[in-house]
């Protein structure tokens, strides 16, 4: 005969891990310092990278007002060199913020994950072997 109840709980654990089993059991691979530092190393180039395509449309779009300037790269360099620098402060911050509390929410449903899943295994071990034994 089937047990509905046993049926329910395995049911609401293959569902949790299906809704967030892929982003808790890869996060679970790694330390919280570890993960938001791989993620704010890839932050990093993306934002560098983007930041030097946008350089790049810059001066092309102003490349007749550059060059008709005295000295083109002094003054810009400096300023896309604070933009930059302000910019990638601010881009890894929030970086940081988003993928910490990712990780700390990953970890609390593994937790809630792992506990219903003893929960399941003692509740339903005992009474198979109380039912067999």
């Amino acid at each position: 005969m089937l047990n509905e109840e046993k049926i329910k709980q395995m049911t609401e654990l293959a569902l949790l891990k299906k809704r967030k089993g892929e982003q808790m059991f890869e996060i679970d691979n790694y330390f919280k310092e570890d993960y938001v530092g791989k993620q704010m190393l890839r932050s990093f180039f993306v934002y560098t990278f983007c930041f030097i395509l946008i350089v790049i449309l810059a001066i092309l779009y102003n490349l007749e007002d550059l060059m008709s300037s005295v000295n083109p790269i002094g003054l810009f360099s400096i300023v896309y060199i604070v933009i930059y620098i302000l910019g990638l402060i601010a881009f890894e911050l929030i970086t940081y913020r988003f993928f910490s509390k990712k990780y700390d929410e990953a970890q609390r449903n593994l937790k809630v994950y792992n506990d219903r899943l003893n929960y399941f295994e003692k509740k339903f071990d005992s009474k198979s072997q109380n039912n067999g034994g």
